[in-house]
């Protein structure tokens, strides 16, 4: 920018002598760098190798400064090299030469400062250590890009345990009930056995799920965001026990008050579009079938669910960021796996009846579906929901936050006809 500060010619030289080398390796290899400079706020800009993402994302500079060894006490945390944040980038000061590497990239919502946190910063001995670094960097996206997962192998053989464990279960509903409250008694006495029990969660095994846990009904007058009293189920020994326990409703994924039908006999001539958000299952056919073929991104766009950069990424195996590329294969595994069992069809109205729940007024707030998981931090990354113009959005979000969509809301209902 006219009128920043500069570096010496004498000095601007000398790292354009030292760079040399190193832009020749990295332009063998096929990545792009040009020599440039690394601005630094209210202080002397330097030369230095730039590269940039070709989507944007990201910056990448290479310079020389001055360094001195860290003890070797202290590398295991620091490095080899350390370097004064200001007297470091004046050459003619005492220490060895080494090159400086630094990444900014776009922030994802993880939680960084500002709009291009820093990612990456190293000090790196000799010419080829400084290429390979940025050398690896340009290539990481492609190393870490993975094939979005087909269809499972055995996913049919699972509806069909499933679909059969269902069957009998609803005609031999294996369902107990602990001594109840006075004050949840007349929620139990409309409890439908068979209804719940066809449609409690089912593990891969396709019998009752043994870690899930069924909100069924708040007693008394608590909001889902607050702990309170709920009538619940659980699988047990024999079956399913049902009983009262202390929740955060808004926090649970299988919490089945929104949809009453699942379970209460008094909402058991709920219409199928009320149920399934169609009146006929034909219609929705060419999405099960995108789905069932493993081809989520299809089944989207039947559906008319849009999707933010990142989950778009994710949808075609690539990593969201360069600096999380490792965590690609994992996120795009867990995003299909879940994605598998949704119905994308009811996402719009799921996300109304969400939105009404609590009167929340602001129309583009997200709701998590699931995590990702991997990161070992407070904001998570997620999967979340938001309708713009009636079109729904799935969105990657990070959030230390709990609260979820119910599943009943959004995924394939158990009674839907196969």
């Amino acid at each position: 920018m006219p009128g920043m500060p500069t570096e010496s010619e004498a000095q601007a030289a000398q790292r354009r002598a030292l760079l040399a080398p190193v832009a020749r390796l990295c332009l063998e290899a096929g990545v792009p760098v040009r020599m440039g400079r690394l601005e630094r706020p209210g202080e002397a800009s330097v030369v230095a190798l730039t590269c940039a993402a070709p989507d944007g994302t990201w910056d990448a500079a290479l310079t020389v400064v001055r360094a001195r060894p860290v003890p070797d006490d202290y590398r295991d945390w620091n490095g080899r090299w350390g370097r004064d944040p200001r007297e470091g980038y004046d050459l003619s000061t005492t220490g060895t030469l080494v090159f400086e590497f630094q990444v900014t990239e776009e922030d994802d919502g993880s939680g960084g400062h500002g709009p291009r946190p820093m990612v990456v910063f190293e000090l790196l001995d000799g010419d080829r250590a400084a290429a390979d670094a940025l050398i690896l960097w340009w290539r990481r996206p492609s190393l870490f890009h993975t094939t979005p997962p087909g269809p499972h192998p055995k996913a049919e053989q699972r509806r069909e345990r499933a679909a059969a464990d269902r069957l009998k279960t609803r005609q031999a509903p294996p369902v107990r009930l602990t001594p109840l409250p006075a004050a949840a008694e007349p929620a139990a006495a409309r409890l439908d056995a068979s209804a719940l029990s066809g449609n409690f969660p089912r593990a891969h095994d396709g019998r009752f799920h043994r870690s899930a846990v069924v909100a069924l009904t708040p007693i008394g007058d608590t909001p889902s965001h607050r702990r309170g009293p709920w009538l619940t189920a659980r699988r047990s020994a024999d079956g399913l026990t049902v009983t009262v326990e202390d929740l955060i409703g808004g926090n649970q994924e299988h919490r089945w008050d929104l949809t009453p039908w699942l379970w209460s006999r008094a909402y058991a001539r709920t219409s199928r579009r009320d149920r399934w958000q169609v009146s006929r299952a034909d219609r929705v056919r060419p999405i099960l079938a995108a789905l069932r073929a493993g081809d989520v991104p299809s089944a989207l766009r039947l559906a008319d669910v849009g999707a933010d950069e990142q989950v778009t990424r994710l949808l075609s195996g690539a990593p969201t960021r360069t600096f999380r590329a490792e965590y690609a294969e994992r996120w795009v595994t867990r995003l299909y796996e879940q994605l598998a069992g949704s119905a994308p069809w009811r996402f719009a109205h799921a996300y109304r009846v969400w939105q009404a729940e609590a009167d929340r007024a602001r129309s583009d707030r997200p709701v998590t579906l699931f995590g990702l998981k991997g990161l070992n931090q407070a904001r998570k990354p997620k999967i979340a929901l938001t309708v713009s113009d009636d079109q729904p959005m799935l969105r990657l979000v990070f959030t230390a936050g709990n609260l979820v969509l119910p599943r009943s809301l959004w995924t394939l209902p158990a009674d839907f006809p196969e």
